[in-house]
């Protein structure tokens, strides 16, 4: 395949008519250039870096009109500028007026993921996540469609098209999350209040990325510090009822003549929450953290290094049988280094980018059983340690018409340990005896890949795409529970796209694509306590592969965006998690599996400083074997916000969700009732120093459960918060 598809686009280079869009974006109101800015096309892949003089160049050529978007410091957006024509021998030039920025998700871009063409692409600012004052990842993209939940509570995680436990990628500044939890990275570590940015592509991000991308990919960026800026002081308070809450976070940040420095301290203290059937026990949680950012031009690129560092306490993991079982995490510890160095243009390269990441963490599980008429209190509870590294180089280059992306991505996880210990206690509740054992001595996984993937003109209106991806993957466990076990794979992920310009502001884009997904080592290696109760490995485990095609649409005019998608997977190993006997979970090769369904996003801009968004997706997931319905695919869903400015201070939403009824639960899940939930914000401004933010969710406290799991618990119900932000 790889050569086959490199011949083809060799050949269609020749064939393109097609020249490089080249632009410069300054400042609206005072017509200086903007640096180091992302530009970003709706319904198009990628984006371009501008350089210091405010220059990109956009290859392939996109056909007029289009609407682009730039993306400014502090994870801003700034208004859409829609771009009717073209002339091939101006430079265009997008002005943007840096005092605004829309507080919107923006439907059709993805500026900080290598995207393949035809992927679902949505971008959430910081600003539009934090009206809502999120506590979790997941609640912060409630408006990305095809975006659900697995697990509950801080412990959420965000699943993209239902494909989850590790089948959805994770980046926070470029760096992956991984975590041996049996429903996936869920980044509980991250406060949503450092968020800048968060991107999301749907669809396959394996040519790119490698494992652990079917379902997509999450990019969320942390805090930035802006040149040039003075000393500022930011305090963020928040209190919340219905969920009983208390945060705080404060920012030092200085910017300096090429770079900057910013510090974030953040806490949060969050109580047993009340849904509309009465208090949820062991639903509380806590945790704090820093983060510490440096950014400075060196030489023709930008340096970025980060220090962030989280813990969090008596976490909580509510159950049905709660009063009898409590299962929570008393420590959950992360410790993370990341850095990059980027350049806009550099030897004929452009959008040059090398990310770095060292990480640590630590964390325990525990399950305190109560005690009852035949039997004692008893305990179990396993600690886990492991350190992750990371090193990806991409680039890209410009060849005649085409547009070349290429890279080296080397990842591992090395070290992981899991100590286990059975707690004994005597008829009064004292201890007795302690029973250790270790569940992983020591496991290691090392996967080192490389990708290439290209766009190129065909004709005037047609546009396509290809790229491949070669992995080696490496798997070593030592001791424990299954002993000494070796494993080596190579895997292979590509995929080919055509699109076409089908009239003015439409475009349609036809993909297929192999992807695949190598099991986390405790999927593999791990037995002990977890979330909901014992789990048992499977070192045997194979490889998941897929193969999937898209069809997707996106329409533009000046007021209206509109993008759609339907796709179809085709799984093969699919890696199942069941459950044998009651709180008894195990791992299997289901053998095929295929998911199906469609997605849609709507945003209109209705004049005055208002817009509509509609967001809707549907999905069907089926095990070919025994047609049985899979785990994690969310039931229907459609969402609908209004938004916008009432007067020069104020500005208000109101945002409303359906979900339908479950009644195809998968194996470890059971049937769930559709809802409704209502929610509504304002924010108010006094000044440039002072903001006073309300949410309310769930205002007609609707009963619904938090997931579908056996031990279902409701989820919250009316609840309200009040946040004040401060400037100094």
């Amino acid at each position: 395949m790889p050569r086959s598809l490199i011949a083809c686009l060799i050949l269609l280079a020749g064939a393109g008519t097609a020249e490089a869009l080249v632009g410069r974006v300054v400042d609206a109101r005072t017509g200086a250039p903007l640096g180091r800015v992302h530009v970003t096309l709706i319904g198009h892949a990628g984006s371009a870096i501008t350089d210091g003089d405010g220059r990109f160049t956009w290859t392939p050529d996109p056909h007029p009109p289009f609407v682009a978007v730039v993306l400014l410091e502090g994870g801003r957006v700034g208004r859409p500028i829609y771009v009717e024509a073209v002339s091939g021998q101006d430079l265009l030039t997008l002005a943007v007026d840096t005092t605004f920025a829309e507080l919107v998700t923006v439907p059709g871009i993805a500026p900080l993921v290598d995207a393949a063409p035809g992927a679902g692409m949505t971008l959430v600012s910081g600003d539009a996540a934090a009206r809502r004052s999120p506590a979790t990842l997941t609640q912060a993209l409630e408006d990305v469609p095809g975006l659900s939940a697995t697990s509950d509570g801080q412990a959420a995680v965000p699943t993209v098209r239902g494909l989850a436990r590790g089948r959805t990628l994770i980046l926070v500044d470029g760096g992956r999350v991984s975590s041996e939890r049996r429903a996936g990275p869920s980044a509980s570590f991250l406060d949503p209040s450092l968020i800048d940015t968060i991107v999301v592509a749907r669809g396959p991000g394996s040519v790119a990325y490698g494992t652990d991308a079917f379902g997509g990919v999450i990019s969320v960026r942390t805090r930035r510090p802006s040149d040039r800026a003075p000393l500022s002081v930011q305090f963020i308070g928040t209190v919340g009822t219905g969920i009983p809450e208390r945060r705080g976070l404060l920012q030092l940040a200085k910017g300096f003549a090429r770079g900057g420095v910013l510090a974030v301290a953040h806490a949060r203290d969050v109580h047993d929450y009340e849904s509309p059937a009465g208090r949820v026990g062991n639903s509380g949680w806590r945790d704090e953290g820093a983060l510490v950012r440096v950014e400075h031009q060196a030489g023709p690129g930008r340096m970025s290094i980060g220090a962030q560092h989280d813990q969090g306490r008596d976490l909580g993991r509510p159950r049905s049988d709660s009063s009898t079982v409590r299962i929570f995490s008393p420590f959950e510890r992360s410790s993370r280094l990341s850095a990059s160095y980027e350049i806009a243009r550099v030897a004929g390269l452009h959008q040059v980018r090398i990310d770095g990441l060292a990480a640590r963490t630590h964390e325990r599980a525990e399950q305190d059983r109560a005690p009852a008429s035949n039997r004692p209190r008893s305990g179990e509870r396993a600690t886990q340690s492991a350190q992750d590294v990371q090193v990806r180089a991409r680039g890209g280059r410009a060849v005649r018409q085409a547009s070349l992306e290429f890279g080296l991505d080397a990842s591992g996880r090395y070290g992981l340990g899991v100590q286990e210990v059975t707690l004994g206690y005597n008829p009064p509740g004292g201890l007795v005896s302690t029973l250790e054992r270790v569940a992983i001595q020591s496991a290691e996984r090392t996967i080192l890949g490389s990708f290439l993937q290209a766009q190129l003109p065909a004709t005037s209106r047609i546009t396509v795409a290809g790229g491949f991806r070669l992995d080696r993957v490496h798997v070593a466990n030592t001791g424990g529970y299954f002993g000494s076990r070796m494993r080596t794979d190579g895997a292979a992920a590509g995929f080919a796209a055509v699109s076409l310009a089908a009239a003015p502001g439409l475009s349609l884009t036809a993909r297929v694509s192999r992807g695949f997904r190598d099991p986390t080592l405790s999927d593999r290696f791990y037995r002990g306590p977890a979330g909901r109760g014992l789990v048992t490995g499977n070192p045997d485990l194979e490889p998941e592969t897929s193969r999937q095609g898209d069809l997707s649409a996106t329409y533009t005019l000046r007021r209206i965006r509109l993008a759609a998608s339907v796709y179809h997977y085709r799984i093969t190993n699919l890696v199942e998690i069941y459950s044998p006997a009651a709180d008894q979970f195990r791992f299997r090769n289901r053998g095929r599996a295929a998911l199906s369904g469609a997605e849609i996003e709507l945003d209109t801009d209705l004049g005055r400083g208002w817009r509509l968004a509609l967001q809707g997706h549907k999905a069907d997931g089926r095990a070919l074997d025994d047609c049985a319905p899979l785990n994690d695919v969310a039931p229907a869903t459609v969402a609908m916000t209004a938004s916008g400015a009432i007067g020069r201070r104020l500005t208000a939403y109101v945002r409303t969700a359906a979900a339908a009824r479950d009644d195809r639960p998968g194996p470890s899940e059971v049937r769930a009732p559709g809802s409704v939930d209502a929610g509504a914000g304002v924010a108010l401004r006094f000044g440039r120093r002072l903001e006073v933010r309300g949410a309310a969710r769930n205002l007609l406290n609707q009963r619904y459960y938090a997931s579908p799991g056996a031990k279902w618990v409701y989820a919250p119900g009316r609840s309200g918060s009040l946040t004040t932000s401060v400037r100094f």
